[in-house]
């Protein structure tokens, strides 16, 4: 945003990860989201997905990375297909 010097509209990010992110899995069992029918609700399968959801919200080649922490001690993060890989 020129006017600013901003990069991205955090007003619209937070819009966006709230939607599609925070009322679909905030305070809910993971296990029975559709799209863990056929894979196991691991951190790094989490992470894709959230990329797969925030990816098509944002303008193409904003999104760069997305992190989960899971606890303490783990954390992950994913940065597309074929850029990195969940760690």
């Amino acid at each position: 945003m020129p006017e600013t010097g901003t990069v991205t509209d955090l007003e619209r990010l937070d819009r966006t990860v709230d939607e599609r992110v925070l009322k679909r899995f905030d305070h809910q069992h993971l296990n029975y989201d559709e799209a863990f029918t056929d894979k196991v609700t691991t951190g790094e399968n989490l992470v894709v997905l959230l990329w797969n959801l925030l990816e098509k919200a944002v303008p193409a080649g904003t999104l760069h990375k997305v992190g989960l922490v899971e606890t303490r001690d783990n954390y992950f993060e994913y940065a597309g297909p074929g850029v990195g890989r969940a760690s």
